[in-house]
């Protein structure tokens, strides 16, 4: 079973990219005393030399697990470059 992905989990990097954290996050439900993340929720920018930042976020979450109504996010789940 994936661990669940929370505030300032690490999102995984790509081509070069940095990794970057998650920054938001649910406000209503903790996990170990951090909010727990949804599909959806934002992670930092990233970057690398000669390319522009762009955005990141939870792009897939559990089918059957929802937190505040939408998809709980795991580790290893999709991460949306764009």
């Amino acid at each position: 079973m994936p661990l669940a992905a929370r505030l300032n989990d690490k999102g995984t990097q790509h081509d070069g990219y940095r990794e970057t954290v998650i920054i938001a996050a649910s406000s209503t439900v903790f996990i170990d005393g951090l909010p727990a993340a949804r599909q959806g929720d934002p992670l930092t920018p990233h970057d690398k030399p000669k390319h522009p930042p762009h955005p990141r976020k939870i792009a897939r979450g559990s089918s059957t697990v929802f937190i505040d109504g939408l998809p709980a996010a795991r580790t290893g789940d999709a991460i949306d470059c764009g």
